[in-house]
């Protein structure tokens, strides 16, 4: 009896070690964001048996995640982890920016949108993108200048010209500017240029051309004169000669012309040159013509020089020219 009994309590333990061994990998291994691949799935595990975990939908490992199973439990092949798939770095637009909208970084599921700088605008578009499996949705978005409708003008000034405007049927847009004139003989009364602002107007008004105006005494000239004596009061369009004193030379043109309230023309009266004969002496040196041989000599004047005595010394040459008043004498010795 008793050895019955030993008998069937071995044989009810090995059976308790033969459910325990068959057992030890019921509890799959955990791996976030992962499942057990279909042909490695089995109902019940035994020891040798290998499974390959597959990485939910926008989650990726690298190489495959792989556990075996053994007496004591699984034990990793390959171990790893699933994380969000990446996207790359989207493109920039012109004029525009993004920003992340929706997670942290450019992963699968991270929205991010498109923003345009001031003054322009990608129309009716949203500019939101967001990372799929394949890569970012939809396109890059353009940010274009805003336009808007010409603005009135209204009646300009007969007098007033205008360039920039668009070409037919095209819109302003937002920069464009206007460049104002007016004819010759008015005066312009207002911004020479205006610009589009981005809320559709314009930064200033237009201007209009006013009646011409005149001009007081005209200025004086440094070394020169009017020919004529002056009036206190000239009118637009009228004209004043100059000219310059004794042995200067004028440069530019000898007309200053009333234009609208201000004087135009430039011009100005350049210094002869003097030489005088201590100078000469002590350089010891003297006119090589007789034609030569005068006190003052004009702007561009060339003069000759010859030695006295001596050698001529130095980088000064024998012959000079006058420049606006400085003529460099040479040396001998």
């Amino acid at each position: 009896m008793r050895l019955s009994l030993i008998l069937l309590f071995l044989q009810l333990w090995g059976h308790v070690e033969v459910s325990f061994s068959e057992n030890v990998c019921s509890r799959l291994p955990n791996v976030p964001h992962s499942y057990v691949s279909e042909n490695t799935k089995k109902v019940e595990y035994h020891e040798g048996d290998v499974i390959h975990f597959t990485c939910e939908t926008g989650y990726i490992s690298g190489p495959t995640i792989r556990y075996i199973c053994t007496n004591t439990g699984w034990e990793s092949i390959r171990r790893g982890k699933c994380t969000l798939k990446p996207c790359e770095l989207p493109e920039d637009v012109p004029n525009g920016y993004y920003e992340i909208i929706h997670g942290e970084e450019l992963v699968f599921g991270t929205a991010i949108k498109y923003f345009c700088n001031s003054g322009y605008t990608m129309g009716d578009r949203d500019g939101s993108r967001t990372c799929q499996l394949d890569g970012w949705s939809s396109t890059v978005p353009v940010c274009e200048s805003k336009s808007f409708s010409q603005q009135p003008i209204g009646v300009m000034d007969p007098n007033l010209q205008v360039t920039g405007l668009p070409q037919g049927n095209e819109a302003i847009k937002t920069g464009d500017t206007l460049h104002f004139r007016c004819a010759d003989q008015y005066k312009l009364e207002g911004s020479e240029v205006i610009e589009c602002l981005e809320t559709g107007y314009w930064n200033a008004s237009f201007p209009s051309c006013s009646d011409p105006v005149g001009c007081e005494k005209p200025p004086l000239l440094s070394d020169g004169d009017t020919k004529t004596s002056t009036k206190r009061q000239y009118s637009h369009g009228e004209s004043v000669e100059y000219i310059c004193q004794n042995y200067y030379i004028m440069e530019g043109t000898p007309y200053k012309t009333c234009k609208n309230g201000k004087w135009t023309g430039q011009m100005r009266c350049l210094k002869p040159c003097t030489v005088n004969r201590e100078d000469m002496r002590k350089h010891n040196i003297q006119f090589r013509y007789v034609s030569d041989d005068k006190l003052y000599s004009q702007h561009n004047d060339v003069i000759e020089f010859r030695c006295t005595r001596g050698r001529p010394v130095g980088s000064s040459g024998m012959r000079q020219k006058c420049i606006e008043g400085v003529m460099h004498l040479p040396t001998c010795q």
